[in-house]
């Protein structure tokens, strides 16, 4: 099997040749193989040279980008001042919905900027290298966490309760820009979209405050870019088990579920959410990037992810991933570690 039709088995649920190697890796492999973090982020040409890079050296099934699309280029598309250290993430300065009366301005913003197009060349150029031969994934956000980033983290759920009127209006604006943003990505070639959709957890709001704001906006945006071609996966930490978010994400028409960290220290039984969604779907891996992989020695990184795939040993429709997003600082010997046991592991 090739990395394409690895994947692609696994997220059906059929049988695999080894296990899927899907990390959430682009900050690590940025710092490791990447001119600076800001440019492997954003800018094509060195996109194309860290990926391969990267591919060359770890054997991953999957091409994973969009750290810098979510982080920086949307939010400063839709009006927020975002700065971009060499070697950091994108920070959001000034956000851009004060009041009500900013959402109008949102509505007519013009998303394709000159780092969105740079961003998605970068895009086409890795597919054009990769002849089909492994996907590729782009991390993206709901309308919810898009407002989040426009509105403020601590605004937006304030809102929810003294302002709940704001939340919903610019979640209607944001639908059809999420919707036309994720077009270009699939234009561009992008086959897996995980929405990373952490300020709406069960460690931030509630499953009723789900159900109410967020729900209905990010279903229609799931549903459209799955009718437009793209495989959908969520990405979500918190107890999604106990609290019943995942019966809501089964709701919208994704392909997988990727779940995350219940605290700093822990991450959620995959075996008891296996045993929530049985077959009907697969589910990755959530190994903690917080834990050794991050701040132990190499051994201790290549056991725990052993202990990771045993749990998991026999499992139809599994992919090895961890938790979330990976530090730029792993340290690069704990990550050759990790994958050396994700590539040698007996699967079968």
């Amino acid at each position: 099997m090739n990395a394409a039709e690895r994947i692609n088995a696994a997220i059906n649920l059929k049988p695999v040749d080894r296990v899927p190697n899907a990390p959430f890796y682009e900050a690590p492999v940025c710092s490791y193989f990447g001119h600076t973090l800001k440019s492997a982020l954003l800018e094509d040409k060195d996109m194309v040279s860290t990926h391969l890079a990267a591919l060359d050296e770890f054997r991953f099934d999957w091409i994973m980008v969009g750290m810098g699309l979510i982080g920086g280029i949307i939010p400063e598309a839709l009006a927020c001042k975002v700065s971009y250290p060499e070697n950091a993430f994108p920070i959001i300065e000034e956000p851009s919905i004060r009041s009500v009366n900013d959402i109008d301005r949102i509505a007519t913003a013009n998303v394709h900027t000159k780092r969105m197009e740079r961003f998605l060349k970068g895009i086409t150029l890795l597919k054009s290298e990769l002849k089909g031969d492994i996907p590729v994934a782009c991390e993206y956000i709901s309308p919810f966490t898009i407002a989040a980033r426009l509105r403020g983290t601590n605004e937006i759920m304030a809102d929810m309760y003294g302002n709940p009127e704001l939340v919903h209006a610019l979640q209607d604006v944001l639908v059809p820009i999420d919707i036309e943003i994720g077009k270009l990505l699939i234009d561009s070639g992008v086959d897996y979209i995980f929405y990373g959709a952490d300020m709406e957890c069960p460690l931030l709001i509630s499953p009723g405050h789900y159900r109410e704001f967020v729900l209905e906006p990010t279903a229609r945006v799931v549903n459209e870019l799955s009718r437009l071609g793209a495989r959908v996966l969520p990405h979500m930490c918190g107890p999604i088990v106990k609290t019943g978010i995942v019966d809501m994400l089964l709701e919208m028409d994704i392909h997988g579920i990727m779940p995350g960290n219940l605290t700093q220290d822990t991450v959620l039984d995959i075996r008891k959410l296996k045993e929530k969604v049985g077959n009907r779907i697969c589910i990755f891996d959530n190994l903690n990037p917080n834990g050794p992989l991050l701040i132990g020695k190499p051994e201790e990184a290549a056991k725990e992810t052993l202990i990771h795939l045993e749990k998991a040993r026999g499992m139809s429709g599994y992919i090895f991933s961890t938790s979330g997003t990976t530090s730029p600082r792993i340290p690069r010997e704990n990550f050759e570690a990790m994958n050396r046991e994700v590539l040698r592991f007996k699967w079968m």
